[in-house]
């Protein structure tokens, strides 16, 4: 993966074999939900909000209240 993320918020995946194209959603959430405020800022940088929001519709099951509300504001930007 490019995207200069730490291992933080992937604990328990083979993060060298994530693609930040095809793993997006769940790159997305999982940084929401349990990345540092370095990989929230990567990830707001790199993908566009529609892809945020998309994220955020299809990985709610990973993403309790509150990192579904940060990730909604970028999201509807």
């Amino acid at each position: 993966m490019k995207l200069p993320l730490t291992k933080t918020a992937f604990w328990d995946t083979n993060f060298n074999e994530l693609d930040e194209i095809q793993h997006a959603d769940f790159i997305i959430a999982r940084v929401f939900q349990y990345g540092l405020l370095q990989d929230i800022k990567a990830v707001i940088k790199h993908y566009k909000p529609f892809q945020i929001a998309h994220a955020i519709a299809t990985q709610r099951g990973i993403m309790d209240k509150h990192a579904i509300a940060l990730a909604e504001i970028f999201a509807n930007k």
